[in-house]
């Protein structure tokens, strides 16, 4: 890499860490005004998961649309690009109201699991669910097309305007999880906007071609399979505390987990950076050290973060939760949560290298980690219940550490190596996904 393009590495990364942060910031005052609702503070953030796995089966659009974007290099593929885009934001449209019908049927149910009082918290959720299968088409379009200030101030302006109406809601209306979540969906709408705005062009032309639905889908189902395995990760041990424990118990738990997910937050950004650079290099056939630099600054970032996080636990709370000094209570969990993530973040890097580079057959060993994960804590579950709270919290935080290794080491193992340069749809022609020198349609 030369002098050039690492000083552009650096400065598109140090913007997007700078953007992140800055939006990570008040997500996290989210949360400390958040915990002025008491016990449903735990239903909060729990609503929060479920957001977070009902967008599993999109998992990948936001690295799908930076890939096409990526390898948009002619009229032709730029034409494909359109099409997806249009036909993409009319299928998450109807899969949402798949979601609404599903969720509305088992409002009661859901509601009990997740401890959520008022179900106008779901219905909310609903809502938010909307913007959250949209506004991952307008960041990939972004990050794709190396549009990293619009990409930033996509992640300032969510932080922003959630922690704008949270105030209002909480602290002046004394809402409670419904009025959050009403929160949560403004400043994903105000996400939405924006990023439909900076990539109206597109979105609003018209295509003149035909969208390939099996071509398209022979690379995203693998792309959203591979990347919903760290949204596995990042989600399934709260809805698993959550639907296991007390309400009071899981409160604390929650103030843990968020504190631990802030590190894979703030060193995200790089990953994604990487992952548009990768993807523009494997279209252009161009080597570069991408990949080495990412994983240095998040094996750095993470481990001076969990260093922190263990010599001084309880800061990371008391910043969060600086008017709650009940949730400084969960401080012996932090340390736990922050070196069970360390693996996750260096894993994500890889993953991303990996998808990046279309090495699908790493898609298939990279599920087995959640399944295995998902299957421990089950088996765990009568063991659990049975021990203190704090006990069982660090045993599920554990299991949770330990799969993160397991699927860093398989990332690892398939992270070098020759990509393939196409990917064959069944029963259709190869499928290239990034290289724009192939006839058959892209993604």
């Amino acid at each position: 890499m030369s002098v050039n393009r690492k000083s552009a590495f650096f400065r598109q990364s140090s913007w997007m860490v700078i953007a992140t942060f800055t939006g990570g910031f008040f997500m996290a005052m989210v949360h400390t005004v958040a915990r002025k609702m008491g016990n449903d503070y735990g239903s909060f953030v729990a609503l929060l998961r479920l957001l977070i796995f009902m967008g599993i089966p999109f998992a990948a659009l936001q690295t799908v649309f930076a890939r096409q974007t990526a390898a948009a290099t002619d009229e032709n593929h730029e034409q494909q690009l359109i099409a997806s885009v249009r036909a993409l934001l009319l299928t998450t449209f109807l899969v949402w109201v798949f979601y609404t019908v599903v969720v509305l049927s088992a409002a009661g149910p859901i509601s009990r699991w997740l401890k959520v009082d008022n179900r106008a918290g779901l219905y909310f959720t609903l809502l938010v669910a909307l913007t959250g299968l949209w506004t991952p088409i307008f960041q990939g379009l972004l990050q794709g097309g190396h549009r990293f200030g619009g990409l930033g101030w996509l992640q300032i302006a969510n932080g922003v305007g959630r922690f704008a109406l949270m105030l209002v809601i909480i602290v002046v209306l004394a809402g409670k999880a419904a009025g959050a979540m009403c929160a949560v969906f403004v400043g994903q709408l105000a996400t939405v906007v924006i990023g439909g705005v900076l990539t109206r062009k597109i979105w609003t032309a018209r295509p003149k071609v035909v969208f390939d639905w099996r071509g398209w889908f022979s690379g995203a189902i693998p792309l959203s399979f591979g990347f919903g395995t760290i949204l596995i990760m990042q989600t399934i041990d709260m809805l698993f505390v959550q639907g296991l424990f007390e309400k009071r118990d899981t409160t604390l738990y929650s103030g843990a987990m968020l504190t631990g997910f802030a590190i894979v937050q703030f060193i995200a950004p790089v990953a994604l950076v990487m992952f548009a650079r990768v993807a523009k290099s494997v279209a252009h056939q161009e080597s570069g050290d991408s990949l080495g630099l990412t994983l240095i600054a998040t094996a750095l970032f993470g481990f001076v973060a969990a260093v922190g996080c263990t010599v001084l636990p309880k800061l990371p709370l008391r910043v969060m939760y600086f008017k709650n000094p009940e949730m400084w209570n969960a401080f012996p969990l932090v340390p736990w949560y922050a070196w069970s993530l360390l693996p996750l973040a260096v894993a994500n890097v890889l993953i991303q290298n990996i998808l990046a580079q279309m090495r699908f057959k790493a898609v298939p060993w990279l599920l087995l980690v959640p399944a295995m994960c998902a299957a421990a804590l089950c088996i765990q579950a009568p063991a659990l219940v049975s021990m203190a709270p704090f006990d069982a919290f660090i045993r599920v935080i554990q299991t949770m550490g330990l799969s993160s290794v397991l699927l860093c080491v398989i990332a690892a193992k398939f992270s070098w190596g020759r990509a393939p340069a196409s990917v064959s749809g069944p029963g259709s022609e190869p499928v290239p996904v990034v290289s724009h020198t192939a006839s058959s349609p892209a993604e």
